[in-house]
């Protein structure tokens, strides 16, 4: 159902927008046939929504190489989706207390897709890109959100990955529209037949597998399927759908497709990663770096385009293939590598807990200066903050999935003592955000409690990021714990000065917004109070005098500060737009 933006605060229309996506009592099974039914039914509102982005337009209308960029990020950013397929869907082969078929059905599903990013990888190089550089390439900050988003709903288990997944190749089979596609951009001149004959490669043998059907074969091995998790699974689809449409708005103006144009007149100059780029969070960039690269630098003059683009895909280790001409200044590639060395924060090798405090104290630059807290400051609207706290609560409301998952995973007893003493401490913190956040805003969106609101895909993404950081590496997950009590330290025991100061701006701006804000001050008091700043120095002790860190926890925590930077972009990018965006968190439910 479409509906004019000034129809969203309509409390009565909300009600009824939220009865069809009811099924009913909470302790009821559907049969698989019913469960297909409505999965497709998903599925179709969510394609029309992904199919609907002005960008398809944009790339219809193409004409030659010109207008070539945003197929040219489709195909790099593609690859790197493609190139952690292992990563994101293994999570998927849960525990059981026998192998069953779907299990079976997931594992199969992870061996077919693993080498996957072959085709895109083959399309590249038919468009003269050096193989190194491309797997060398850093993926954009939103292709990681996506596969750490995908990683996270296969953690739910084989049925929910199936789901899920299933999106992504439910198209596949319409063979005649797919192939069309693929002709036109050959027609159109915006690829070569070679690189294009590459990429459909993908499809066929997507075909030839029978992954458009997976799903529906997960729903036929699970047989029944509890009417509360359907309703989770088919909000977890939806997700997945409104996380593709943030990816393809980076290819218009991300520098996706820049890296792509620079590529071949580049050479790798420097070590090779060993881990890849959606699990290396290093080097730490500043949040407008992260956000030149996802939106666009402010400035649109090409050789900043492509020194940002450099920067933040290399890091400093690709050099140009051939001498610059005498005279000309520095090319983007020798830029690239002074601004890395000017503004990325990597690690310098320190081990005693005042290095890895000052380390993380320095990743604060990806959230200080975030676009998020000059609108608030300077434009706040009630939406707006309504839907950063509603955010804030469903982060908050983790603790129990990444502490715990850390609290599992930690092998010394003192460190995983100290773990579960913030658990406890923090265990009631999300019902405190979820009181503040109702007492708030009263009767406003009756039918749509908070607790029933969709986090949003990258808020998802954030806290599943948490916790499998915890599960995979609990030094890490401490060191990232580190990073985030202390972006909240306050340092003479009351309220932090700025953070106060920012909460009487957001005030004076939007004297509405007091009350809602008001549980997210209790807890900026109650974790003072509690002293987790002295806490996590507490730990950050324990942890360097008695175990080892190396590069790869580091580099593990390292992605934490730019899924911080993603979560409070999610925020501003969908919230901004107004009351509609509140409502637009509603999802399938059951009743009580």
């Amino acid at each position: 159902m479409e509906l004019p933006l000034a129809a969203a605060g309509h409390t009565a229309l909300l009600t009824t927008l939220l009865r069809p996506l009811g099924l009913g009592p909470a302790d009821r099974c559907l049969p698989a046939a019913e469960a297909e039914q409505l999965v497709e039914a998903q599925y179709r509102a969510s394609l029309e929504f992904v199919y609907g982005h002005p960008v398809w337009r944009r790339i219809r209308a193409a004409r030659g190489t010109d207008g070539a960029a945003p197929v040219l990020a489709y195909l790099l950013e593609s690859r790197h989706y493609l190139a952690a397929a292992p990563f994101r869907m293994a999570s998927g082969i849960t525990d059981a207390l026998r192998p069953d078929p779907l299990i079976r059905l997931q594992a199969h599903h992870v061996v077919e897709e693993a080498d996957h990013d072959t085709y895109f990888e083959n399309g590249l190089a038919a468009l003269g890109l050096p193989r190194d550089l491309v797997r060398e390439a850093r993926p954009g900050p939103v292709t990681v959100e996506w596969i750490h988003l995908m990683r996270t709903v296969a953690a739910y288990g084989p049925l929910a990955a199936a789901i899920c997944s299933g999106l992504l190749e439910y198209t596949a089979g319409d063979r005649e529209s797919v192939a069309g596609w693929h002709t036109m951009l050959v027609d159109h001149g915006v690829l070569s037949r070679e690189a294009v004959d590459a990429i459909f490669e993908h499809v066929q043998t997507d075909l030839g597998l029978g992954h458009g059907s997976n799903w529906r074969h997960a729903l036929e091995a699970a047989r029944v399927v509890p009417a509360a998790e359907l309703a989770d699974w088919l909000n977890a689809v939806s997700l997945v759908a409104e996380m593709i449409v943030r990816w393809l708005e980076t290819f218009t103006e991300g520098l996706s497709a820049t890296v792509v144009e620079a590529a071949p007149a580049l050479a790798l100059d420097g070590p090779v990663r060993t881990l890849g780029g959606e699990a290396d969070g290093l080097p730490v960039w500043p949040a407008e770096i992260y956000d030149s690269v996802t939106h666009g630098p402010r400035s649109a003059r090409p050789g900043v385009r492509r020194t940002l683009a450099l920067a933040y895909a290399f890091a400093g280790r690709a050099t140009d293939r051939d001498p610059a001409a005498p005279g000309t200044g520095p090319t983007p590639a020798t830029a690239a590598r002074d601004l890395t060395a000017r503004t990325a924060r990597d690690w310098d090798g320190g081990t005693g807990a005042a290095d890895l405090e000052k380390l993380v104290e320095g990743w604060m630059t990806a959230i200080d200066g975030h676009r998020l807290w000059r609108r608030l400051t300077e434009e706040p609207t009630l939406p707006l903050v309504h839907g950063w706290m509603v955010e804030n609560y469903h982060y908050v409301a983790g603790i129990w999935q990444h502490c715990g998952a850390a609290v599992a995973a930690c092998p010394d007893p003192v460190i995983r003592a100290e773990l579960v003493k913030h658990l406890t401490e923090e265990f009631n913190h999300g019902k405190m955000f979820l009181r503040g956040i109702e007492r708030a805003r009263g009767d406003r969106y009756a039918g749509l409690p908070t607790d029933r609101m969709r986090p949003l895909p990258t808020t998802v993404a954030f806290v599943g990021t948490l916790r499998e950081l915890g599960q995979r590496d609990w030094k890490a997950y401490v060191i990232a714990l580190t990073y985030l009590q202390l972006s909240l330290t306050a340092v003479d025991g009351g309220v932090h000065a700025r953070h106060d100061g920012f909460y009487r701006t957001v005030f004076d701006r939007c004297p509405g917004a007091e009350a809602m804000v008001a549980a997210m001050r209790r807890h900026d008091d109650e974790d003072t109070r509690l002293g987790h700043g002295d806490d996590t120095r507490v730990l950050l002790d324990l942890l360097t005098d008695r175990h080892r860190v190396d590069r790869e926890s580091v580099a593990a925590a390292a992605l934490v500060p730019q899924l911080t930077w993603s979560f409070l972009d999610g925020i501003l990018q969908h919230y901004r737009h107004g009351e509609a965006a509140i409502v637009q968190r509603a999802g399938w439910h059951t009743d009580a």
